[in-house]
């Protein structure tokens, strides 16, 4: 068994990821114009009128997993199980992933193919040389007008407030 690791937090330190395990990373999140509606107002039918509204936001999201073992092989096994598992499962749903959110209706995954360059730059940005890994483009995460976001409760009012933009 091999176990999938998420960077807990950096500190402002580079980015290092833990030895014999997969980490994951979000490396890019890309705005999908695709299904946007440019449209900034709804109708009412009923009152005649019409409601400001901000269109969707659709957005795909690249997600890195680094094998990183002592043993190169291993590091090739393990990136090879990741790629098995994504090669059957390249969708996710609320019928064969329950514990999705409801807000989710569903993620497709796509292998993303680097060229040697691009490669290079995500590497050279994470401060770090080259490992075995792959990265994933999951579509579609939608944010619509009005949802609400939950703020940790270890998060305070005064620090939300000065984080705005």
């Amino acid at each position: 068994a091999f176990e999938v690791l998420f960077l807990q937090d950096r500190n402002g330190k580079e980015v290092s990821l833990e030895e014999n395990a997969i980490t994951t990373l979000l490396v890019n999140l890309e705005e999908d114009y695709t299904f946007r509606s440019g449209a900034a107002y709804d109708r009412m039918p009923n009152q005649g009128g019409k409601q400001q509204n901000n269109p969707n936001l659709y957005l795909n999201l690249y997600v890195l997993y680094a094998a990183n073992f002592t043993n190169y092989s291993q590091s090739l096994k393990f990136l090879s199980l990741i790629i098995k598992y994504f090669q059957s499962h390249r969708l996710f749903d609320c019928r064969n992933s329950p514990t999705l959110s409801a807000e989710i209706q569903k993620l497709t995954i796509e292998l993303v193919n680097l060229p040697f360059t691009e490669q290079r730059e995500v590497w050279s940005g994470l401060g770090m040389s080259y490992m075995p890994s792959v990265i994933y483009k999951v579509r579609m995460v939608v944010f619509a007008d009005g949802d609400t976001v939950e703020i940790g409760s270890d998060v305070t009012d005064r620090e939300v407030s000065s984080s705005r933009i």
